[in-house]
């Protein structure tokens, strides 16, 4: 009986152990590499605080007038800003309003990124996720290199 016991002890130590190795490593992995994941739903853009899609990322889902103001996460206080949020690499923390490099649009919508608040001013486009044609959805800003500050989906592909 005593040998019965220190064997289902020994069993569960090792259940435990599995679990808390393979627990971690299984929730930093996603399908993009990255700990933020934009998807292919809804209107999921990924702003990028360094060219070539490196750096933090911070993905956004659906038109915004302005990145001083992320209205999702509105209080009583204010709207906080937009920050890259990705843990650790270059850019983590920073405003996204006028320091993002390079875009990948996730969606199935082409996307502009503007200059100015209020889709003004110069933009950048990029056809929907996936597009065939001589446009790639995804690269560095070139009109609004680290001058972004809103963005909107355009035509559905």
């Amino acid at each position: 009986m005593k040998h019965l016991k220190v064997l289902l002890m020994a069993t569960m130590a090792v259940i435990g152990l599995t679990f808390t190795i393979t627990a971690p490593s299984a929730a930093a992995a996603t399908a993009d590499g990255t700990q933020v994941t934009c998807g292919r739903s809804g209107y999921g853009v990924g702003l990028y605080f360094n060219s070539d899609i490196k750096g933090s990322k911070r993905c956004i889902y659906g038109d915004v007038s302005n990145y001083a103001y992320n209205g999702t996460l509105c209080t009583s206080q204010g709207c906080p800003p937009y920050r890259f949020e990705l843990d650790g690499r270059n850019g983590e923390g920073q405003l996204v309003k006028n320091n993002a490099a390079s875009v990948y649009n996730y969606s199935g919508y082409g996307i502009s990124i503007f200059f100015g608040s209020g889709w003004s001013g110069p933009w950048d486009s990029f056809p929907e996720y996936g597009y065939a044609g001589s446009a790639l959805w995804y690269g560095n800003l070139n009109s609004t290199y680290n001058e972004n500050a809103s963005h909107r989906r355009t035509a559905q592909g």
